[in-house]
């Protein structure tokens, strides 16, 4: 690997993919090789250069394991053989962390997951802190006046402690773990600093409640990530952040 592919592969594992675009501008201009463009491809903005760029490289070398692997394409069958028993075996390589956006359907059941963990710890505090005991107290007492108003101060204590969960729940968690909340570890997703590094508290802080709240408005904030080169959301913009899918495969 030449030392600027190296810094273009360094760049692309500290998030840095601005600057991993430059330096591939010059290097596949200067040297378009199958590797070049494998990296290309990691560092595009959308699925349809990606997959053009893996193309290109396969074009270059038809045998590049690596680009074939992420079209599902089939390999060579020189490839495929098993090697002669006199021939000594390579060493197998230790696998390495692949990281590229998320794909929205991920983040959406990482949402649910989370959703779904935070709903029942907001039950569990309110049964522990007696919340339900005025409800009772005015259902027993058959007065419509009581019982509307008991119901209204039950409803405006759940919003109030689901949200204060929530936002517990998700700025401790992303800190304590590096961007990951449970949803996001069970589905390999972690949300970074999109000029590369782990998001900070007053990161998590700005994303996951501040941002939020905007987010939240008609989810108009989510739905953009739809539209959005880097799959961003309006929080995600907030914050500088991007959320990435981990893969792990095995470099040439």
């Amino acid at each position: 690997m030449t030392d600027r592919l190296a810094e273009i592969q360094q760049a692309l594992d500290s998030f840095q993919r601005d600057e991993a675009r430059a330096l591939l501008k010059e290097e596949l201009k200067e040297n378009p090789s199958a590797a070049a463009y494998y990296l290309a491809a990691q560092a595009a903005l959308t699925e349809g250069d990606r997959v053009n760029y893996l193309r290109r490289a396969l074009e270059l070398d038809p045998d590049y394991q690596l680009a074939a692997a992420e079209l599902g394409e089939p390999m060579p069958k020189a490839k495929a053989e098993a090697k002669p028993v006199d021939e000594p075996a390579e060493p197998a390589q230790a696998p390495q962390l692949d990281l590229r956006l998320a794909t929205i359907g991920k983040r959406w059941l990482a949402i649910v997951i989370d959703g779904f963990i935070v709903a029942i710890a907001t039950v569990l505090l309110l049964f522990a802190g007696g919340a339900l005991a005025p409800l009772d107290a005015a259902m027993a007492s058959a007065d419509a006046a009581v019982l509307s108003e008991a119901f209204a101060n039950f409803q405006s204590n759940t919003l109030t402690v689901n949200l204060l969960v929530s936002a517990v729940y998700n700025v401790a968690l992303m800190v304590a773990f590096n961007g990951q909340t449970l949803g996001k570890l069970i589905l390999r997703l972690r949300v970074v600093k999109k000029k590369g590094g782990r998001i900070t508290i007053l990161d998590a802080l700005l994303r996951n409640v501040f941002g939020y709240m905007i987010s939240q408005i008609f989810l108009l904030g989510y739905l953009w990530a739809l539209f959005d080169a880097e799959k961003q959301t309006w929080h995600d913009k907030m914050a500088g952040t991007v959320v990435v899918e981990e893969r792990r495969t095995v470099q040439e």
